[in-house]
């Protein structure tokens, strides 16, 4: 596969481990990709002030954060989309009114994340915020709830040809972002801007957010651990997160 040119990475359920950590052998694999002369990057949902706390060893030469709403090559910031302070106001108080005033909700900028859940979030560095006095533009919202209809009912507050919002497929969450801030918009504006082709880029990933980059891209590889719906789209399956599967492949296809 002499062609490829970029790899992008998904990290829960993908890179990670079920644990969060990333193996040596998955660390050295990806460092003698890019010596080979191949980019290496990250794609994640996660918002970038949390994804770089789990990368030690690693040097994304694209990361692709918060769902899609911001592309850097490098220390160079090339691309960001979020809700302005005002839409976030509205998607707040719809959250409030449609899901109840103890609706559980996240939010995600490029200064951190925020939660008004009390109870312990795991590894995600959440900082706790009464969100009736949060003012602050947001690349994401995510809301605990698995009722599609609500989260419709809520997007609908400030245009549903504006809003894209997926559930996640391990935690009763849905995820809302601005249309032209998911993984497949923002690789699409990388690809244009740094002069990528889309067939020269290998994607890997395991979860609903990342089937429009599987789609999109000129290799799209499901994890074996992924959900039926991602498989369904992939060109290739590689083996699952916790055996290291990106790395086996990047060696069996790059190296």
């Amino acid at each position: 596969m002499e062609n490829i040119s970029l790899v992008l990475v998904d990290l829960d359920g993908t890179l990670f481990h079920n644990d969060k950590s990333i193996s040596e052998y998955s660390k050295q694999t990806i460092k003698r990709l890019q010596q080979k002369g191949v980019m290496f990057g990250i794609c994640t949902s996660r918002a970038h002030v949390n994804a770089i706390k789990f990368l030690d060893g690693i040097n994304p030469d694209i990361f692709i954060t918060n769902g899609g709403g911001m592309v850097r090559q490098g220390e160079k910031k090339i691309y960001t989309c979020q809700f302005s302070v005002e839409e976030v106001r509205t998607l707040i108080e719809a959250t409030f009114k449609i899901c109840g005033s103890d609706a559980i909700m996240s939010a995600d900028n490029e200064e951190g994340l925020y939660s008004n859940s009390k109870e312990e979030l795991g590894d995600k560095f959440w900082t706790y915020i009464d969100f009736h006095e949060f003012y602050e533009p947001a690349m994401k919202l995510c809301i605990q709830t698995l009722d599609k209809e609500k989260i419709a009912a809520i997007a609908k507050t400030i245009g549903p040809d504006r809003i894209d919002f997926l559930p996640f497929s391990d935690i009763p969450w849905y995820k809302m972002t601005l249309k032209d801030a998911t993984k497949e918009k923002a690789i699409s504006i990388m690809s244009q801007k740094l002069n990528i082709p889309l067939e020269q880029i290998a994607a890997f990933g395991d979860d609903f957010s990342d089937i429009g980059m599987l789609k999109l891209c000129g290799k799209g590889i499901a994890m074996e651990n992924a959900i039926p719906e991602v498989k369904k789209i992939a060109s290739g399956i590689c083996r699952s997160n916790e055996e290291d599967g990106v790395a086996h492949w990047l060696e069996e296809n790059l190296l």
